[in-house]
């Protein structure tokens, strides 16, 4: 097997790993269904919650996305009580993205899974195992980016 081919495997296995990882922590997280957001408005308010004050700028280059898609994701999610919007007094054209009602319940139930996942499942791995995907992870990332701005 060539070193490539020995790559591709791999990342094969990460593929069906991370995929097996999402079903599972879904289930656990069932309660989250029932506010039947889309990926897209999921992955929006997760980014929310990390980054709290965060502006439709920030989203739409952290995203790759135009703002006025974040615009349209974010009307949905505001409409919905899941965010609101609150104005910059040093940029009056700005506002900043906070979590409203629902989006704080949204929050608390994300979490509660998280929590339970931890328990239940992390906190049988060693730390520093852990540690060392987290750091691997980041260095993929970081080169997917970097590459992504060469281009």
């Amino acid at each position: 097997m060539d070193m490539l081919s020995e790559y591709q495997t791999i990342v094969n296995g990460l593929h069906e790993a991370f995929y097996e990882y999402y079903m599972i922590y879904n289930k656990g997280a069932k309660k989250l269904d029932e506010y039947n957001l889309t990926v897209q408005q999921e992955n929006m308010m997760l980014y929310i919650m990390r980054n709290p004050r965060v502006t439709a700028n920030a989203i739409a280059a952290k995203f790759s996305i135009s703002k006025s898609a974040v615009s349209q994701v974010l009307s949905k999610l505001e409409a919905r009580h899941f965010i609101v919007r609150e104005n910059n007094p040093d940029n009056r054209r700005e506002s900043f993205v906070i979590l409203g009602e629902e989006g704080e319940k949204y929050a608390q139930l994300i979490d509660e899974a998280d929590a339970t996942f931890v328990r239940t499942y992390f906190s049988h791995i060693e730390i520093d195992d852990l540690k060392q995907m987290l750091q691997t992870m980041q260095k993929i990332n970081k080169l997917i980016m970097e590459s992504k701005q060469e281009t």
